[in-house]
């Protein structure tokens, strides 16, 4: 296997799983909250098993970590049924 078919795996991989945490932050702070978040979020970046998710307003990221639990749990989910296995992971909002 080249390297580049091996980093090209790697960067779809890192993709979909920051792809999926995003996509479970909008889909709860809508159900919960009933507002539409996506323009509040700027980023998220993988270190190890720590998602950091960057937004816009501290009140933001204060109602995130009201919902951190039901996040986790949603994108646990979400990962473990596409085939990525995460004993534990953090998501952390600043």
């Amino acid at each position: 296997m080249l390297i580049s078919e091996i980093l090209n795996k790697k960067w779809l991989a890192d993709t979909t799983k920051k792809s999926i945490i995003y996509n479970t932050i909008i889909e709860i702070f809508l159900e919960q909250k009933k507002i539409d978040i996506k323009s509040y979020l700027i980023s998220i970046k993988e270190v190890w098993n720590i998602f950091l998710v960057k937004t816009t307003k501290p009140i933001i990221n204060a109602e995130l970590y009201l919902l951190n639990e039901e996040i986790k749990k949603k994108s646990l989910e979400k990962l473990n049924k596409i085939g990525f296995k995460f004993v534990d992971f953090e998501i952390r909002y600043k």
